[in-house]
């Protein structure tokens, strides 16, 4: 009667795992369908497109989209790659150390001030001084126009990824800091040699939120950057688009015929572009952000 009942059992188990296994296999297909159809319709003619409509397999192969990416502004977009490969590995460095060593002075118990911290932190999380005082400040006090730290430093620290942090820290246990105090460390070398490493798994969830935001930012370098050579990816690529989006409307108005310049195309094209080097780091990131994520949400 227990044998029956174990074989029902596992093979419930077995029906269950498939359904699971099916569901997953759906919602990756559609998830992964938009990249898809992006990429088929990077490679395609812009006509095909205008006829046919965005394919994953397109109906007539060409280049015509990439080449009017990388040819006559291949230097150029190769110096916004080079920005914004600095400015995201430079960034997320910075963001995680300060982001680190806030949240560890959080969880602190002899640290009185981190109740002034905590509401530093949370004010800023529900009321906005606005815009205006936002850009005079950067501009006329820290002087950050057209310059490096000006993609870097308005983005520095994350409210949400601080918390996150705080969490961690305070799910690795008093006695290993106490143990330290004794044998004589102070609280940098306590950070330094327990709970960094101790949190590793935060910080790669921390840092790979980072340096996304700091890959897909493009509204920093809106507001303070005005030399070309200095222009993250995403900038560049969006003025192109719109310089792209502005040669089709008046060669339209003033021959009066559609001429086929990849517009649509390009679009696609940007997208795989720019997606392309950072969904690079997922595969090793991502036991990291499913864990951290978890873990940082729940204790503390």
């Amino acid at each position: 009667m227990e044998k029956q009942k174990k074989i029902k059992r596992c093979a419930s188990d077995r029906v269950l795992i498939t359904i699971f296994y099916i569901l997953v296999a759906i919602f990756a297909i559609v998830c992964l369908y938009p990249l898809l159809l992006a990429i088929g319709t990077s490679f395609a003619d812009e006509a095909s497109v205008t006829v046919n409509g965005y394919r994953v397999i397109p109906k007539k192969f060409s280049l015509s989209a990439y080449q009017m990416i990388l040819g006559s502004m291949g230097k150029n977009l190769l110096n916004a790659y080079t920005v914004t490969i600095g400015v995201t590995v430079f960034g997320t460095l910075l963001s995680v150390l300060v982001s680190a060593a806030f949240a560890y002075v959080l969880t602190v118990r002899e640290f009185k001030p981190k109740g002034a911290l905590n509401m530093f932190l949370y004010i800023p999380m529900i009321f906005s001084a606005g815009l205006l005082p936002w850009y005079i400040m950067c501009t006329k006090y820290y002087h950050l126009t057209d310059s490096f730290l000006a993609l870097v430093l308005p983005c520095c620290m994350n409210a949400f990824n601080v918390f996150l942090l705080r969490n961690f820290f305070k799910s690795i246990p008093e006695e290993l800091a106490e143990a330290a105090k004794i044998d004589g460390a102070n609280y940098l070398r306590i950070f330094r040699v327990i709970y960094f490493p101790l949190a590793k798994v935060g910080l790669v969830t921390v840092g790979l939120f980072y340096a996304l935001s700091y890959w897909n930012d493009y509204y920093l370098s809106l507001m303070f950057i005005n030399k070309q050579n200095m222009y993250p990816l995403q900038y560049y690529l969006y003025n192109m688009l719109s310089n792209v989006q502005f040669m089709a409307n008046q060669a339209n108005a003033s021959l009066g015929y559609n001429i086929n310049i990849p517009l649509e195309t390009t679009k696609m094209a940007t997208i795989c572009v720019t997606v392309g080097p950072i969904i690079l780091l997922y595969p090793f990131a991502q036991k990291y952000i499913t864990k951290g994520v978890i873990v940082g949400a729940v204790k503390g």
